[in-house]
């Protein structure tokens, strides 16, 4: 459900990033290139949260 999660924002935020860029640029929109940031975001969110960003397993008994 995680990657499911993480999928669907980045599709999201690539969606709205290609509208973007392709409006101040003044070009027509594709959906090629959402597609492409979509499996890049979701490589990068995959990455981090899995690889860098650790939970704590030291726990300090005081």
């Amino acid at each position: 459900m995680r990657y499911l999660g993480g999928i669907f924002w980045s599709f999201l935020i690539s969606t709205l990033l290609g509208y973007v860029l392709t409006s101040m640029t003044g070009d027509p929109f594709s959906f090629a290139p959402v597609l492409v940031m979509t499996v890049a975001f979701s490589i990068i969110v995959a990455i981090v949260g899995d690889g860098i960003i650790t939970p704590d397993t030291k726990k300090t008994v005081e």
